[in-house]
């Protein structure tokens, strides 16, 4: 009760922000970017909903749909930037993100109302924003570089079809010089300047709407190349042939654009086209790539492809973000307390994709990049119960660490089970949280004389901790489980009015981490002390003082 108090505080506190969080975890993202020696990185960009409609109490929200059915339900958007590797399986974190709540949806407009509003104006501009913290990204990276005069790593910004913003390539085209690009999924069919002839010949091409997608579908492939699809619902895994096309186009300046907002700046890019040509009519793969680099050569263009197909990796944390971290789920009664705690669960869900992420590249890196010395501690006494760890032990790798945690969550590692996935881990460091603080509160730093309590009992302690228990408290539990369990299986048959209350299932699932955890406590403030007496002689003063320190939160 106390931790939760003192960590309702610190939300309360006017200085503890979501912008300062995410400034603080940028700080370390950028520096894990440039130790990882990448010359590429994507900064990955998208939306998702987080539905608080069952929260009532909750000010603030806003629609999160904008179906007609189901405009009623209220939650937050949040737009998200991850920063990965593009040739590597490596999440360095987040660059920012933004918290807005959507006005009630719009009504009926007149046609070309929207089109006719700036985009600062708009929700739109957060891809916009995005861009620019990948442009300050890039800076910072560059200020950092030694030695002076070395290049940093280029920052790709890669979106879906609702990045296909024309504002957005605009602000790209601008900042090419500076190792900034720009890299999404075409939505719409844009038209295409051609230097060859005037403006009224232009003006009447558009009329007759040349684009660049016909254009596009007019030249032979310039190769293939395959590609594997995993399993989706409704299909099979399937390897696809897949051609490439792709072409240097100008998209002149749209119509809309032009007249109302005065915009006259073409955008030079470069336009990808990988189709599967075998395949039935409409049901065939056919991706349509934008991107401000320099695309001249087949593998450039599949290598635009492979970086489009990592955007996937926002989905899967905003996936671990919700169904893991559980942030939809969070009990607040205001923005100011829910913002900063869902900034917390978001950097959780980046810690987990960047373990996951980072076992499955790097295996040789020691640990402690992710754990602290306590949960790596924690987690060899589980692994080896019993045994006394030796003094000339290599450090534990992340891969070994990875994989004891996947155990812990269900992983079951057997040849055909692959690389723990984020479900996994998150569960496994659920229960290493319960194991490294059962070992914090069984470790003795200091006794009354010079003695350390021994390594091997701790260990056990953590794997079977209600040996540390009397038998009379053994006996007591005991009791307690079975009544409960005699009162579950009975249930059925009383009536409604004697019926177990619903608190009873979260009696059971607490009761071992209670028991555990009272064990732990009772431990260290001399109860145990029969068991104790093995390895160390507790004073009366020592143990009052083990208590008193016991109690604080």
């Amino acid at each position: 009760m106390a931790e939760a108090k003192a960590f309702y505080r610190l939300l309360d506190a006017d200085t503890l922000t979501e912008t300062l969080l995410f400034e603080v975890h940028r700080q370390a993202v950028l520096r894990r970017a440039q130790h990882s020696g990448c010359r590429v990185l994507l900064a990955i960009q998208d939306t998702t909903s987080c539905n608080f409609d069952t929260h009532h109490s909750l000010e603030g929200l806003g629609a999160i749909s904008s179906n007609q059915m189901r405009k009623d339900f209220k939650g937050l958007h949040v737009h998200s930037t991850l920063l990965t590797a593009a040739d590597e399986d490596a999440v360095f974190g987040l660059l920012g993100a933004k918290f807005y709540a959507r006005k009630a949806l719009r009504k009926k407009q007149t046609p070309g109302t929207r089109n006719r509003e700036r985009i600062e104006d708009k929700e739109s501009v957060r891809w916009l924003e995005s861009l620019e913290l990948a442009r300050q990204a890039r800076q910072s990276l560059q200020e950092a570089m030694t030695p002076q005069g070395a290049q940093a790593p280029l920052i790709l910004s890669v979106g879906d079809r609702e990045a296909d913003i024309y504002e957005l390539m605009v602000e790209a085209r601008q900042h090419r010089d500076q190792g900034l690009g720009l890299l999404v999924r075409c939505q719409h069919n844009r038209t295409l300047v051609d230097e060859g002839k005037d403006e009224q010949e232009q003006e009447q091409e558009q009329e007759q709407e040349a684009q660049m997608w016909s254009r596009l579908g007019q030249g032979k492939p310039a190769g293939s190349f395959t590609l594997k699809l995993p399993r989706s619902q409704g299909q099979k895994a399937r390897e696809v042939t897949l051609s490439v096309r792709f072409s240097r186009v100008t998209i002149a300046v749209p119509r809309h654009k032009a007249k109302y907002l005065k915009m006259d700046t073409p955008v030079e890019a470069s336009i990808v086209e990988l189709r599967e040509e075998d395949a039935a009519k409409g049901k065939g793969i056919c991706w349509r790539l934008l991107s401000t680099l320099e695309v001249d050569t087949l593998e450039s263009a599949v290598q635009q492809a492979r970086w489009y197909a990592k955007r996937w990796q926002i989905e899967e944390f905003h996936r671990v973000l919700k169904t893991g971290c559980r942030v939809e789920a969070r009990q607040m009664r205001s923005l100011e307390r829910l913002k900063p705690m869902m900034a917390l669960d978001m950097l959780v869900a980046c810690r987990i994709m960047g373990m996951s992420a980072g076992a499955r590249q790097r295996p040789e890196d020691p640990a402690t990049d992710w754990l602290d010395e306590d949960e790596i501690s924690a987690l060899e006494a589980y692994e080896n119960p019993g045994r006394k760890p030796a003094k000339d032990a290599p450090p534990m790798r992340l891969g070994a660490a990875v994989k004891s945690i996947a155990r812990l969550g269900g992983h079951l590692g057997r040849k055909g089970d692959g690389h723990p996935g984020a479900q996994v881990l998150w569960q496994g460091l659920n229960k290493l949280d319960i194991i490294t603080e059962v070992w914090r509160r069984l470790r003795l730093q200091q006794t009354c004389g010079s003695e350390r309590v021994p390594v091997s009992l701790v260990a056990k302690a953590c794997t079977r901790p209600l040996s540390w228990v009397s038998e009379v408290s053994r006996q007591m539990m005991r009791v307690a489980i079975w009544l409960v369990s005699a009162l579950r299986k009975s249930a059925r048959s009383w009536p409604r009015s004697l019926r177990v209350p619903r608190l009873m299932p979260w009696a059971i699932s607490n009761l071992p981490r209670s028991f555990t955890l009272a064990a732990a406590g009772r431990w260290r403030s001399g109860w145990a002390g029969s068991c104790a007496g093995a390895c160390c002689q507790v004073s009366p003063a020592s143990s009052q003082a083990s208590s008193a320190s016991s109690s604080t939160p």
